[in-house]
């Protein structure tokens, strides 16, 4: 559990403009016609509002967030973040709402007792990056909404948000043996070992046309073989001057990759990993392009 980062803050809102109102308005009619019962209900409301300004602010104190492991999610996409909720006073909080940036609140009717409550708080990955903390707001306005009290509170996790894999160009395949694929499965020979569907960014030469024309699906016809060459997926294979496209591409090439189960390598300025596959090797080369930097840092907390 984290402490906060600022202090509690409490502020009008719209529903404070009609309170002064109808104080303004009561306060007329006792000055204007001399009615003591008007001073006595403008006073009494006044007082009753005072009050729950003091139990608005209190409603936020004596209470702790914290977050668990984030799941690496993929720019433009949305981050789930595991928020850790508690009271440590023993006393009840009524009408908290969980935020973050421009994010869609999440209510929370009431919290109690030592338990923590987890919640889980969906934010847009606006950029990729590595993060090392997220800060959320908490605001309520219980007991009687005319005052809205706000709290911040700064959560170290590290995270991740890789690149969106967004690109048109083939897997970089280099000097394949003949009649051979570099996942080592043969376009041609004695042994078939079935089919399987076309992947965008594949070479369409392997495409079974005449099954294509029955069922209007892009199948790849397999023949089992020797095992191929390692693939490398490297930053200078990518044509563009704009290092984002290439993280785009790569990060592309590496999903490509590892759904066809080949063994792959990714090189990178300040980076190299050696041809591996699964899902640990596929999540480090995604972490290797989420923590490129080039002229501009990507800073260090999300958004």
């Amino acid at each position: 559990m984290r402490l906060p980062r600022s202090g509690t803050y409490l502020f009008p809102n719209r529903n404070t403009i009609g309170l002064l109102a109808v104080l303004a308005a009561m306060w007329y009619a006792g000055s204007s016609q001399n009615n003591g019962a008007a001073y006595l209900l403008c006073f009494f409301i006044g007082a009753v509002v005072l009050v729950s300004a003091a139990h608005t602010w209190a409603n936020l104190k004596g209470i702790t967030f914290g977050i668990g492991a984030v799941a690496p999610a993929y720019e433009g996409g949305v981050l789930i973040l595991p928020i850790l909720a508690r009271s440590t006073n023993g006393r009840s909080h009524f009408g908290l709402a969980v935020t973050q940036g421009k994010a869609r609140e999440l209510r929370i009717p009431e919290l109690s007792g030592t338990q923590a409550l987890r919640l889980e708080l969906a934010v847009p990955a606006r950029q990729r990056g590595v993060f090392e903390n997220v800060e959320i707001a908490v605001r309520s306005i219980y007991p009687l909404g005319f005052f809205t009290v706000r709290r911040h509170f700064l959560l170290e996790r590290t995270h991740f948000i890789y690149p969106e894999p967004k690109g048109e160009r083939p897997l970089p395949f280099r000097g394949p043996r003949q009649h051979e694929n570099a996942d080592g499965h043969r376009y041609s020979g004695d042994d078939f070992a079935g089919v399987r569907g076309w992947l965008p960014g594949e070479s369409m030469r392997h495409i079974d046309w005449k099954a294509a024309a029955r069922n209007e699906t892009l199948l790849i016809k397999q023949w089992s073989g020797s095992a191929g060459r390692d693939l490398w997926l490297k930053w200078d294979a990518v044509p563009s001057t704009d290092p984002e496209a290439r993280l785009q591409q790569l990060a592309r090439w590496v999903l490509l990759a590892e759904a066809q189960g080949l063994k792959y390598g990714l090189t990178i300025p300040g980076a190299k990993l050696l041809p591996a596959r699964g899902d640990g090797h596929l999540h480090q080369c995604m972490r290797a392009l989420a923590s490129f930097e080039h002229d501009e840092p990507t800073g260090t907390a999300l958004l």
